[in-house]
């Protein structure tokens, strides 16, 4: 917690939820042609769901070519 010029304290994000944020928007920002503005100014909730969804996806593509790479190899 940090003290201001007036003697109050207030809540400063920690530097390793800072850096997963920037994660999450440079992920959203790649692949789901959002702006670094949206990301940033998204509440977390929704952002939270749009990367979620983005992993369900990858996680779905990957098992596909998983079911193909088998089928060649048989």
């Amino acid at each position: 917690m940090w003290i201001s010029l007036l003697g109050l304290s207030f809540f400063v994000l920690s530097s390793d939820y800072k850096k997963s944020m920037l994660q999450e928007i440079y992920y959203l920002c790649r692949h789901v042609n959002m702006t670094y503005t949206d990301g940033m100014t998204m509440p977390t909730y929704e952002r939270k769901f749009f990367v979620n969804m983005l992993i369900e996806e990858f996680n779905k593509k990957n098992e596909q070519i998983e079911k193909q790479n088998n089928k060649i190899r048989r």
